[in-house]
């Protein structure tokens, strides 16, 4: 009796293990729950509701209330999305959200900055969403990023409007949101093109070769995009992953000379959604150049809220 009473023991520890292993991955981001049956309801019974927050601002692309009615669509996602001021968020406020989406907060603080970077990172971990050009106009004061001080040596030109340093009492800080979402910012399409309307036609989006990623689950491979996007440039310093590009048909000439020297050649494929994550392992920072609420504007021909559901999906379930 004894000795079955010690292997029952053993056998309750070991489950108990499992299941703790289980739950650390899971909460890390390097599984998803529904990779194992039923997983989902016991870990969301334990941890608490996915729970969602969109973050805004007063300038930018995007609008979040519109993505908001859709994350809260009932034939749709039918989900929760509580909405907050970029002025109101604090660290302790962001720690109680599993996602986190930034949409239309053009203007922002390197300390605010700063905050969405400590949320994703560890000990935090928590899922970020970053979209269009969210944080590339820094307030008064606060100071850009030189690549001599990234690197220890070369020209003393500013990095991009995600690199900022940060000068506190207890030191200087590098804030480096172009490395965590892993792509450098240049200027918004209507920057550099005139747009004629609202949702100007921009090309075809194409999935990345490969297994179909769970973000863009069920997307039509020759989905039109139209609507103003940021156009970024793709980072290879860290782990990425880009699942979503768009095909323009032809090079993007700058028009204007606003951002750089009109003429510049912006070539004709760029990114749609990038994937990253802070330690490599796992994938928790999605950065989307078009607001994919963007597909839900009225012109669209066709409107679709995959991209927004499979958001959901892919980064709580």
């Amino acid at each position: 009796m004894r000795r079955m009473i010690n292997d029952a023991f053993h056998i309750l520890t070991l489950i108990a293990l499992i299941v703790l292993i289980i739950g650390i991955l899971t909460w890390a981001g390097i599984i998803k729950c529904s990779v194992i049956p039923g997983w989902c309801g016991v870990y969301y019974f334990v941890m608490g509701d996915p729970n969602i927050l969109i973050v805004y601002g007063d300038t930018g692309l995007g609008d979040p209330f519109v993505l908001q009615k859709a994350i809260e669509h009932p034939q749709y996602l039918g989900k929760r999305a509580d909405i907050v001021h970029l002025k109101n968020i604090s660290p302790g406020y962001l720690k109680n959200y599993k996602l986190v989406i930034v949409d239309r907060a053009k203007i922002m603080s390197t300390e605010q900055m700063k905050l969405f970077i400590d949320y994703a990172s560890p000990p935090t971990n928590g899922k970020l969403v970053w979209i269009g050009d969210s944080g590339t106009v820094a307030v008064e004061g606060d100071e850009l990023l030189l690549y001599s001080e990234r690197h220890g040596s070369g020209e003393n030109t500013v990095i991009g409007p995600w690199a900022r340093k940060l000068n506190k009492d207890d030191g200087n800080y590098m804030v480096q949101l172009d490395k965590l979402l892993s792509v450098e910012f240049i200027g918004n399409y209507c920057d550099v093109k005139d747009c004629k309307d609202d949702l100007p036609f921009i090309g075809y989006l194409r999935k990345a070769p490969g297994q179909t990623h769970d973000l863009i689950l069920g997307l039509d491979p020759n989905f039109e995009m139209r609507g103003n996007f940021s156009l970024v440039t793709k980072r290879f310093d860290s782990y990425n992953n880009e699942v979503l590009t768009v095909d323009a048909l032809s090079a993007i000439i700058d028009a204007k000379g606003d951002v750089n020297p009109k003429g510049t050649n912006y070539g004709s494929t760029f990114t749609v959604i990038m994937i990253s994550s802070p330690s490599g392992l796992g994938e928790s920072i999605v950065y989307y150049s078009i607001p994919p609420e963007t597909f839900l504007m009225e012109g669209q021909p066709k409107k679709t809220y995959l991209l927004i559901e499979n958001m959901y999906y892919a980064l709580l379930e």
